[in-house]
């Protein structure tokens, strides 16, 4: 074979090794794509996952009665919070219930919108709120001891259940009750009543400004907290 041809023949074969070797690359790698299979493209990166809602504020507690003045009442064994502008009346005497059927004289003994009760006094006199109590003959129940007072104290003295709400009073349940004129709670503990009236009907619009008569008595029951001495032995009426 002369020069030239065995030229041509190396040639040949240099071509045919590289076409081998390029051929043998693919079919090990199945692509000769950099960084995944044939025809694949990147993936995504993820995106990051928004972080959950922040919880809706709650609303802040109003003051409510946190600002009230707190009085205490040694005659009727009690301490009790008014709002605090509002004008202080001590009891100047004991109230005691009043004996027969008829009602309460103004300003006697039995009236429990007189002297004979702690009163409250809003500005202007547009309220009074009375509280005191009374030692009850043992084995009196509330109910009973109830619609023995109102005739002699204020009206109507008919269908008191279905115009009753359960309250309490210092732990101890109570009942409201929602008269024509006034709205009182009362609440009997170791047979003695404890009794908070607001002197203004229900929805009058005097007690508007604090919600309702009886929100405000309620307000007033929430402040409400018996001396661990009970009342003055001196300011204990009989029993009733």
């Amino acid at each position: 074979m002369s020069n030239p041809m065995r030229f041509v023949a190396a040639i040949a074969a240099i071509v045919v090794v590289g076409v081998a070797l390029l051929i043998g690359i693919n079919l090990g790698t199945g692509s000769s794509s950099v960084g995944g299979p044939a025809g694949s493209s990147p993936s995504p990166a993820p995106t990051p996952s928004a972080p959950p809602p922040s919880p809706s504020p709650q609303p802040s507690p109003t003051a409510g009665t946190a600002t009230w003045t707190t009085y205490t009442s040694i005659r009727y064994g009690f301490s009790i919070g008014h709002p605090s502008d509002w004008t202080e009346r001590p009891a100047t005497s004991t109230w005691a219930l009043p004996v027969g059927n008829g009602s309460a004289g103004a300003g006697g003994p039995g009236d429990p919108m007189g002297t004979s009760t702690d009163g409250y006094i809003a500005p202007g006199q547009a309220i009074l709120v009375s509280a005191w109590s009374v030692a009850v003959k043992p084995g009196t129940t509330a109910a009973a001891w109830i619609q023995s007072y109102c005739p002699k104290a204020t009206t109507p003295c008919t269908g008191i259940p279905s115009r009753t709400v359960a309250v309490s009073m210092d732990g101890h349940a109570g009942s409201l009750v929602r008269f024509g004129d006034d709205v009182e709670a009362f609440a009997l503990v170791k047979n003695r009543m404890y009794i908070v009236a607001e002197w203004r009907a229900d929805n009058d619009p005097t007690t508007l400004p604090y919600g309702s008569g009886t929100q405000l008595v309620e307000d007033f029951l929430s402040t409400m907290h018996l001396l661990p001495g009970g009342p003055a032995p001196s300011a204990s009426p009989r029993p009733s």
